[in-house]
């Protein structure tokens, strides 16, 4: 699980807090990746373990059963190898890993409808690329500098690598409510109330 019950209300009601503070929406999407590469570390396992009964029949004199155990261990070596986040992290570009993060933001930034908001922002956190992006609605993104909200972003990234995940997206809520609360003041423009203001997806 990527939040117990405990921590995940506890991030729900910092983005409560920092909600009543604007009436532009704000709206939080927790992943645990942003996107499945199963396949290509399961075609990875495959294509080595296909590959492996060739030096062994070219270099030594091994039977066929023992070639053919070496190529099942090294089918089953792999796939678990690859199944670990750590060896993934590092076999995945990170410009692979980027990308799929913004792809995934960007989906959720409309899916949540903030898309249809002038005012709010969507913060979006992958933990398995350690990805936070924070996407403003068109208003936001005018009000608000860039450097503003990469300085909240930048500020998350080290305790989510640390795996401080609650309180990475807590200090979130609190800087994003900070900055929308400026140019957009609690007001009847939009119900805050009526908006579920935390995802895990």
């Amino acid at each position: 699980m990527i939040l117990d019950e405990a921590e995940a209300a506890r991030v729900e009601a910092a983005f409560d807090q920092a909600q009543l503070r604007t009436r532009a929406p704000l709206v939080c999407v927790l992943a645990g990746a942003s996107a499945s590469r199963d396949a290509e570390f399961l075609l990875g396992a495959c294509i080595l373990a296909l590959a492996t009964p060739l030096p062994l029949l070219l270099f030594t004199e091994l039977s066929a059963q023992r070639i053919y155990v070496a190529q099942l261990l090294v089918a089953i070596l792999a796939a678990v190898i690859g199944a670990l986040p750590p060896i993934r992290r590092w076999l995945v570009p990170k410009r692979w890993a980027r990308a799929a993060g913004h792809r995934a933001a960007l989906a959720q930034f409309v899916l949540r409808g903030i898309d249809r908001s002038q005012c709010g922002a969507l913060v979006y956190v992958s933990l398995a690329e350690h990805y936070v992006r924070i996407l403003p609605a068109e208003d936001a993104a005018r009000a608000i500098p860039h450097d503003q909200w990469q300085a909240a972003v930048d500020e998350a990234l080290g305790p989510l690598a640390g795996g401080a995940t609650e309180a990475a997206l807590t200090r979130l809520a609190q800087r994003c409510g900070d900055l929308l609360a400026g140019p957009f003041p609690p007001g009847a423009a939009e119900d805050p109330l009526k908006r579920q203001r935390f995802h895990i997806v």
